[in-house]
């Protein structure tokens, strides 16, 4: 019953806004007039591995890079990585099994940079160390 009343409100303000000649659906998007001083990159990278006593691993990681300016002086950036890990043990041939220890990880990293002169640069960061290792792992990385 709440939906289809929340649905209807949702219509009922959607008809009455479509009628109005003030309403611009920008209207919102340009109250935050910071798109221009946002900077968006992304990366990704995989590593594996085996050794000659048939173990192996693997590591897949995702990263995205933001970067907001708020003035030539100071600036932010942002990485959030995303990194899936695990070992597995060589059968036969390229036959693997895992080891169940497959694992994903949110590793957040933060930077602030604020640079009053040229010869000046004051930097806060906040980096993270993943906890890689465990003790189900033949490798210790």
């Amino acid at each position: 019953m709440k939906r289809v009343i929340v649905l209807g409100l949702l219509m009922l303000v959607s008809i009455l806004a479509a009628q109005n000649p003030n309403f611009r659906p920008d209207f919102l998007i340009n109250q935050f007039n910071g798109f221009d001083k946002i900077q968006m990159n992304h990366s990704m990278s995989f590593s594996s591995g085996i050794s000659s006593n048939k173990q192996s691993f693997y590591m897949s990681t995702y990263t995205n890079h933001l970067t907001y300016n708020f003035n030539s002086k100071l600036d932010m950036k942002l990485d959030m990585n995303f990194v899936n890990m695990g070992t597995a043990t060589r059968k036969k041939g390229i036959d693997f099994s895992s080891n169940n220890d497959n694992r994903t990880l949110f590793v957040p990293e933060i930077q602030l940079n604020y640079k009053p002169t040229d010869n000046t640069e004051i930097m806060f960061m906040f980096r993270t160390i993943a906890p890689i290792q465990n003790s189900n792992n033949k490798f210790n990385w």
